[in-house]
């Protein structure tokens, strides 16, 4: 798993605080470890994207879990529980690394099935900038509509 140990404390209470109505703006330092090869596809996409060969990803990235709670879990109606197992599997060692529209680096995970019905892919935006910062912030289940529930669930279909 990516997430560090640290990490993953660091988000549960994170969440905590979140859920109980205590959003802050936290940074989670070095939680996300990149194995070497996503580490050079990230830099090899950031070189082009800032148009600077000099321009280097680090191994391990920062998490900075706000923009993601209020997307996933304020916005969208997920859990907070959905939110980091999203964030375990999207910042995995398998995932792979690609690029969106705007040609932005992302890892962009395996087909889940995890939902009843729907299929769909996670994707962790990378985000830079011209500086030399770069961090993770969300997760997206892209194919996922807004508010589904699984139905398999052992807590009755509340995730």
């Amino acid at each position: 798993m990516a997430l560090t140990k640290q990490a993953t404390v660091a988000l549960t209470k994170f969440l905590a605080r979140a859920d109980a109505g205590m959003l802050g703006k936290d940074t989670i330092y070095k939680a996300v470890v990149l194995t070497a090869a996503q580490k050079v596809k990230i830099t090899d996409f950031l070189r082009t994207l800032w148009q600077d060969n000099k321009y280097i990803c680090p191994e391990i990235l920062d998490l900075k879990p706000r923009h993601g709670y209020e997307s996933r879990v304020l916005k969208d109606g997920f859990s907070s529980a959905q939110y980091a197992e999203w964030l375990a599997f999207g910042c995995s060692d398998v995932a792979e690394v690609s690029i969106d529209e705007r040609k932005r680096p992302r890892l962009h995970g395996t087909l889940m099935l995890d939902f009843s019905g729907q299929n769909y892919h996670l994707l962790v935006p990378i985000r830079s900038d011209i500086k030399g910062v770069v961090y993770v912030d969300d997760v997206i289940p892209k194919g996922l509509s807004a508010g589904s529930r699984k139905d398999n669930s052992p807590l009755g279909g509340s995730l």
